[in-house]
């Protein structure tokens, strides 16, 4: 296309200026922000009814459609022994009414074209104007006249303990519902867990009694957002509601100030809030054979929404790892380690409790070091200022975030009812973006020291305890124990076990030594070499280890030719060398010898246990066990797990001191082969010892090689025994010499 002279020219005048004025632009530089701009919020009215219902109206005529809430406000209560009542109320209360069953209720809503959804605080609903009338209807009704029929609330409760059972298989699910009860504790509103056996406690007067004590025209607001006027939300108000006068609520106050309700017992409401407290602890949920963790930290916070310090609290949030991809933890454990697609954290103003968190799915082999980063995290939070690029950052991201909530006309209606609820200024939401914009990096810091607290926080994992056990040992300030271990439920791990019949701990063992080849050929290897190729660490090892009559033990470990560790037990007394030297085991470490320097431990239990039971059937990986529990008379205890079909051993639990530390060791072994006319492992995989994940490949057993007594000296010095001098019996009535 051909472009006409006088155009071309002026054309080419436009592109000379363009370029001059780029010129006086330094592009390397962002603009300075101006002033934050004010905030319209949009307007809304309040009003209320003779009998205490507050009602709030927002006007938006774009669209011929009404959005309505009926919430009721009370203070967080215990649900004691019938812990979730309170989410069924709200599923079982849009179940129907005096006048209508639930097919009714589903039948109008579905021919109003219309949305219902309620809750434990009241319900949600969104319909077209021109049906709102018969719509309201129906929300007063169930409101004022909730029927709670015997059969929904079956069906209820059948729904909620299928999402129980399923929980168990749901590791995300299982962070949330621990995580809260870890950091609230189980007393807690906030912190219960509902089970299957408080959901089979839940019945219909509990249902009931909380309508009539909680669902009250004084403690409840009727939100109408849409196509609707001031005039006619206050007519609709005044027709469906006006009019409500409960039933009266039995109530008996005890002494202590505590009420008691029909059904419900006793009720206990949130007090005071929880804060941080107690030494930093670990809470482990174990999900066997997981190849990664969720990890939480987290711990509770007074923090009130109309608190001055909330507005810096949450840029710090954001700051640390709320929501944009700069953030400092993203930055640590994804960009910089690679360990994570992504990990965040989670700040929650509450007029009640607050509570601050974060969250991360990491690699199991990195746990314990993703766990430590996040602290380091949080630690580099309190103790320096933040940059100013992440500072203009962390506002840039919340003032976007504040501005598109502004696109819907429901938030007017949010802040509304917000600001009553949490006792705001009028003006809180209006000048949101000028407080924002005045937050420094010192607001940040000190909000940082004030709600962030590392040493009390609860760590909590859901992942591989035979991989992670010790390790998360060392992340723990707290004692008895080091790591607490709950299942799904919150509640305290206890390995399940059957009881079983007909069989004894002797019928275990020697169904075992049958499979591995029987007594007969067992006694005929006097001595026995294994080498065995090792990882752990990162580094290759190789271990030999000799056994000799009547639990004699040699083992020698190298790393790339050189040998770092030697150990011996010459029947009596047992010795340990290394990098810092050569050293007597004595006491545990020697009873742990004496036990483990056999080849078939099981052979000389008689000798080095004081006691042996089974303790039951379990299962691993799907396979029927026999877990046999030996104390060792030294101290300390090991649990074998013997198949039930083959009767080959296949993992062992035991907690041993190495060095003055404690672990719990979980090996287990795999490829039995033949040696000798005996089986043996030849891949062992041991988990939670000093060297962490070790994996083992026996490379050759070595059988009857004729090892001498001398070979297994631990040329240890003689021991040095002081004569014994018994002490002179003083005479209480010989004077003592006198002074001079």
């Amino acid at each position: 296309m051909r472009i006409p002279a006088a155009p071309l020219a002026l054309l080419a005048g436009l592109l000379t200026q363009s370029v001059a004025m780029n010129a006086q632009i330094d592009r390397s530089r962002p603009p300075a922000p101006g002033p934050a701009p004010a905030v319209n919020v949009g307007a809304h009215e309040l009003f209320t009814l003779g009998n205490g219902l507050r009602v709030i109206v927002v006007e938006n005529h774009k669209l011929p459609k009404v959005e309505v809430q009926v919430r009721f406000d009370h203070a967080p209560l215990a649900q004691g022994s019938s812990i979730g009542y309170i989410d069924l109320f709200g599923e079982v209360l849009e179940a129907g009414t005096a006048t209508r069953d639930k097919a009714a209720i589903d039948e109008q809503v579905d021919r109003l074209g219309a949305y219902l959804t309620a809750n434990s605080e009241g319900l949600s609903a969104s319909v077209l104007k021109k049906h709102l009338g018969p719509m309201m209807d129906l929300i007063g009704e169930l409101i004022t006249a909730p029927a709670f029929p015997e059969a929904e609330l079956a069906k209820a409760r059948q729904r909620a303990l299928s999402q129980v059972e399923q929980r168990k298989d749901d590791p995300d699910a299982i962070a949330d519902a621990v995580g809260r009860a870890m950091t609230f504790g189980g007393g807690h509103p906030y912190g219960e867990v509902v089970t299957e056996a408080t959901l089979r406690q839940v019945n219909r007067e509990q249902l009931v009694t909380y309508h009539a004590k909680f669902f009250r025209p004084e403690a409840g607001y009727l939100v109408l957002v849409g196509d609707i006027t001031a005039k006619e939300a206050k007519d609709l108000a005044r027709d469906h509601f006006g009019k409500w006068k409960p039933a009266p609520r039995y109530v008996v106050v005890e002494e202590d100030g505590s009420e008691t309700l029909p059904g419900l017992g006793p009720v206990r409401f949130l007090k005071q809030a929880k804060t941080p407290s107690g030494p930093r602890r670990v809470v482990l949920v174990d999900r066997p054979g997981a190849a990664q963790s969720i990890i939480r930290v987290g711990f509770p916070l007074n923090l009130q929404p109309k608190d001055i310090r909330n507005m810096a609290a949450q840029v710090m949030n954001t700051i640390l790892g709320g929501g944009v991809f700069n953030a400092r933890l993203m930055q640590n454990l994804r960009e910089d380690k690679g360990w994570t697609y992504g990990t965040y954290s989670s700040l929650e103003a509450d007029r009640f409790n607050g509570h601050f968190h974060t969250t991360a799915k990491v690699r199991t082999a990195v746990t314990d070091s993703a766990i430590a980063e996040t602290i380091k995290e949080l630690e580099r939070m309190r103790q320096g200022r933040v940059s100013a690029d992440e500072l203009e950052l962390a506002k840039r991201y919340m003032a976007g975030s504040f501005a598109r909530s502004l696109e819907d006309p429901r938030t007017v209606a949010r802040f509304a009812l917000n600001t009553h609820l949490n006792e705001l200024p009028p003006d809180h939401y209006a000048t949101y973006l000028k407080r924002l914009e005045a937050v420094t990096a010192e607001d940040v810091q000190a909000a940082a020291e004030a709600f962030l607290h590392p040493d009390n926080a609860v760590i909590m994992v859901v992942g591989d305890k035979r991989k992670l056990l010790s390790k998360l040992e060392a992340l723990s300030w707290s004692e008895n124990p080091k790591v607490l271990e709950v299942d799904h439920n919150a509640e305290r791990a206890m390995e399940q076990f059957e009881r079983v019949q007909g069989i004894t701990e002797k019928d275990v063992i020697e169904k075992y030594l049958a499979a591995i080849g029987g007594r007969e050929a067992i006694g005929r290897i006097k001595d026995l070499r294994m080498d065995i190729a090792a990882q752990a660490m990162g580094n290759e090892l190789q271990i030999t280890q000799w056994y000799g009559l009547d639990g004699l033990f040699r083992s020698q470990y190298k790393s790339n030719g050189v040998t770092v560790q030697e150990e011996s037990y010459d029947g009596e007394r047992a010795m340990r060398s290394g990098p810092q030297g050569k050293r007597e085991l004595e006491d545990m470490e020697l009873g742990e010898m004496q036990f483990n320097g056999h080849a078939i431990p099981e052979l000389h239990y008689a000798r080095t246990a004081e006691r042996v039971m089974l303790a039951g059937r379990t299962r691993i990986d799907g396979r029927s066990m026999l877990k046999v529990v030996a104390q060792i008379a030294s101290g300390g205890s090991v649990g074998d797990y013997y198949d039930e079909i083959t009767g080959l051993k296949v993992r062992r639990v035991e907690y041993r001191q190495v060095d003055d530390q404690n672990y719990t060791i979980t090996t287990d072994y795999a490829d039995y082969q033949p040696t000798g006319g005996v089986q043996f492992p030849r891949t062992i995989t041991q988990y939670g010892g000093p060297m962490g994940e070790v994996t083992m490949q026996v490379t050759s057993i070595t059988v009857n090689q004729n090892l001498q007594p001398a070979f297994f000296a631990t040329n240890l010095p003689e021991r040095v025994v002081e004569p014994y001098v018994e002490p002179k019996e003083e005479n209480p009535l010989e004077e003592s010499p006198k002074e001079e």
